[in-house]
């Protein structure tokens, strides 16, 4: 269907925008009405991408550094120059708070877009061994040629800066798909990087973009034997699909999948802190972050108290449009997701959990009212399975032992966190974690740490350089 009354929104695929064919509508989660047309792309436009992208690979991989550097900081100063409108429509697609699309939807992804625009060339020559028997070790990294790029829902236009950059910074050409919910934002970036690698000379394909409503086209990515990375963010279910797909031609891969935070409340735990973190689980993106503290194991000493605290905060949270400043809690994404988050409360609530409730949730769009499950055991699916809403479950806890055995006792290990005054117990507590990352006395990430997961949280790291393990071939010239 079209309308005129919507912009039009089309695939980049060798230079060309695509706006003929098959279209699907956008809407904004917080009243659903349409907001965009965009281009439907299916495996064969993915196809034709991954090709473009592979023709003038060559090329990429043997321009200069700093024409490299120049393109990532074209694209970021015509971003930057659109900053308040990219705000407006990271509002209206992603349907985050007015205060979190302009924090991490857009300033965050412009600060790492400037950052590598600035990184430098040692970054691709890292320091070789000692010198041994007269041998001596030069280290080069080399590209891998095309990265494909596929970015999820949550934060679509951070995420796909965190992969395009480096992929870039390094010699590769990309094609970049988000996630089909709100490719919006990420078609601004595919603009402004291809205007930017045009002005520096590039060969058409370096940057293309394709957008659908349906996974064939990231299934056509994940197969194309001239594809050789797949950065992917998203869900755990399609990461193992991508990681068995990608087998047969023994693609890079940097998979960030789901995740389940666990949150150790220990004995001697600033509660103040403690509840203002949790709060951060149902007002930060609506808990549409795969780090979200959603499991909280308190122990016996502080269980009342912290869900007496809880219960009164999620009674006095706000819901309603995201560009209020008064609004607390914001929509899901899709009419979809809330209905397996409300699903998942509605089971919960089943099995005798205790289940308290924000009130006032708009009945328009996808709004989900704030819960939390108190008195849960650790088997019960809303401790073992990814919410990915503004959902919190509560648990009693023993001791360490006890809170350490519930943190580990999940198929994630991305990012738990541990809360205490003695500082030292608090790390040893976190030593003793599974997960990736551990917050200590914080739910706040360092932008320049190694990210990524253990187990069925994922494979990689991004952060900082990170990224360009999987994005590059290590060479080594001996002699």
């Amino acid at each position: 269907m079209r309308t005129s009354t919507v912009p039009t929104y089309g695939s980049l695929i060798g230079g060309e925008r695509l706006t003929a064919g098959d279209m699907y509508e956008v809407t904004d989660p917080n009243d659903g009405s349409v907001i965009a047309l965009a281009h439907d792309a299916d495996a064969n436009a993915a196809t034709a991408a991954a090709n473009a992208a592979a023709d003038a690979a060559p090329h990429w991989g043997q321009t200069s550094l700093d024409t490299r550097r120049a393109v990532l900081a074209g694209a970021a100063r015509r971003l930057t120059q659109q900053r308040d409108a990219l705000v407006e429509l990271a509002i209206a697609d992603t349907g985050a708070r007015a205060a979190v699309a302009a924090e991490m939807q857009v300033d965050a992804a412009l600060a790492r877009l400037q950052k590598w625009s600035q990184a430098p060339g040692s970054l691709l020559k890292p320091q070789g061994p000692a010198e041994f028997g007269g041998l001596n070790v030069d280290l080069e990294r080399r590209p891998v040629g095309v990265v494909a790029c596929i970015s999820p829902y949550n934060f679509p236009l951070l995420a796909m800066v965190a992969k395009v950059a480096p992929a870039l910074f390094s010699g590769n050409t990309v094609v970049m798909k988000p996630a089909p919910q709100d490719p919006l934002l990420v078609s601004a970036l595919a603009q402004a990087l291809d205007e930017a690698a045009r002005e520096a000379g590039a060969q058409d394909g370096t940057v293309n973009y394709v957008v659908g409503s349906t996974p064939d086209s990231g299934v056509a990515l994940v197969e194309h034997p001239r594809v050789g990375a797949v950065s992917f963010t998203g869900s755990t279910v399609v990461g193992t699909s991508i990681y068995a797909s990608a087998a047969p031609t023994m693609k890079r891969l940097l998979l960030e999948l789901g995740g389940k935070g666990a949150l150790i409340v220990r004995s001697d735990a600033d509660i103040d802190a403690v509840a203002t973190a949790i709060e951060r689980a149902w007002t930060y993106h609506a808990g549409q972050v795969c780090l979200t503290a959603s499991r909280i194991l308190a122990h016996d000493s502080v269980y009342d108290e912290l869900q007496e605290r809880l219960q009164a905060r999620v009674g006095e949270l706000v819901h309603g449009d995201p560009r209020d400043a008064a609004t607390h809690v914001a929509p899901l994404i899709s009419e979809v997701q809330r209905t397996r988050v409300a699903g998942m409360i509605q089971r919960a609530r089943d099995d005798g959990f205790t289940v308290a409730q924000s009130s006032g949730a708009p009945a328009r769009g996808f709004h989900q009212a704030a819960t939390l499950i108190s008195d849960v055991r650790p088997d019960a699916e809303i401790m073992q399975e990814e919410v990915f809403g503004p959902v919190v479950a509560l648990m009693r806890m023993r001791d360490d032992d006890h809170a350490i055995e519930v943190a580990n006792s999940t198929k994630y290990a991305l990012y738990d966190y541990v809360f205490s005054r003695d500082r030292d117990a608090a790390v040893r507590v976190g030593r003793q974690l599974d997960a990736a990352q551990v917050g200590i006395n914080t739910v706040r990430r360092h932008p320049d740490a190694p990210f990524g997961g253990n187990r069925l949280s994922g494979l990689g790291r991004t952060g900082g350089t990170y990224a360009l393990d999987s994005y590059t071939d290590l060479q080594a010239l001996v002699g």
